[in-house]
């Protein structure tokens, strides 16, 4: 290190109180808000392409 502290052997030991700051809570909350928004709009679309599905007569369908 720079300021010699690597010379007496020092090890650097991170602080007792190491909580992520602000920063790292909001990538957090973001994520989480990104994962249920794919997760709802993934939903929708499954259920849009069941519902288009419906309009086969069982028997065409299984004919193709």
């Amino acid at each position: 290190m720079q300021d010699g502290t690597a010379d007496r052997g020092e090890i650097h030991r991170p602080a007792a109180n190491d909580n992520p700051g602000p920063e790292a809570r909001v990538e957090d909350a973001v994520m989480r808000l990104a994962r249920l928004l794919g997760r709802q709009n993934a939903c929708e679309h499954f259920q849009q392409s069941e519902t288009a599905n419906d309009n086969a007569p069982t028997g065409e369908a299984s004919e193709r």
